[in-house]
């Protein structure tokens, strides 16, 4: 009877995971498509990042996902952090952070909020992440400390996958890596074909 529970819990373990990165997958796919549709593609990481918490938004029937750059307290290991209210998400990223890292983290926590993670917030960590004069000392507040370990790691993963996605819009091109000089000369196109 054990080593029949021990393999359903293996198989459902495997299916929840090809499930999940089928779905991220699809969300990373689906963001770089409709970033690559704009008539001008985001170029460096503020701007990519704001592009994809629009697209976000989108995605989400309009609910407005809000993206701020801010300073964590250096005493809490957090570099990121979304917060759900009643009528838009708050999400706030390490400014300190460098520009691929910044993806990694938005990534991250968009990934909670499309897969339905809930971390909730006190009344007095809301108020003040909604702008209240103390907010500081509402991120410490706020921190996910009892995160459940799976969701960290299903987000950390997303995180990842999304600024390996955007990296290339980083270089201001678009989404397009540049080819060098070396490249060009010996007519290669880039991966898919269409850069000169």
């Amino acid at each position: 009877m054990d080593i029949a529970r021990t393999r359903a819990g293996r198989v459902a373990t495997a299916l929840r995971r090809a499930r999940t990165a089928s779905a991220m997958r699809r969300l990373a796919v689906e963001l770089d498509a409709a970033l690559r549709a704009r008539p001008t593609p985001p170029a460096g990481v503020r701007e990519v990042c704001r592009a994809l918490c629009e697209e976000m938004s989108a995605r989400r029937d309009g609910r407005p996902v809000e993206l701020r750059f801010e300073r964590f307290p250096d005493e809490i290991e957090v570099t990121g952090l979304c917060v759900e209210f009643q009528d838009f998400d708050l999400v706030i990223v390490e400014e300190r952070a460098e520009a691929v890292q910044q993806l990694v983290i938005l990534g991250h926590e968009l990934w909670h909020l499309d897969a339905g993670h809930r971390h909730g917030v006190g009344p007095a960590a809301a108020r003040a992440l909604a702008g209240g004069p103390d907010w500081k000392d509402a991120l410490a507040i706020a921190a996910r400390d009892g995160s459940r370990q799976t969701d960290e790691a299903e987000a950390d993963d997303f995180g990842h996958r999304l600024a390996a996605a955007f990296r290339p819009y980083l270089s201001g091109h678009g989404g397009r890596a540049s080819l060098t000089g070396m490249e060009r000369s010996m007519g290669y196109r880039g991966r898919r074909g269409t850069e000169r």
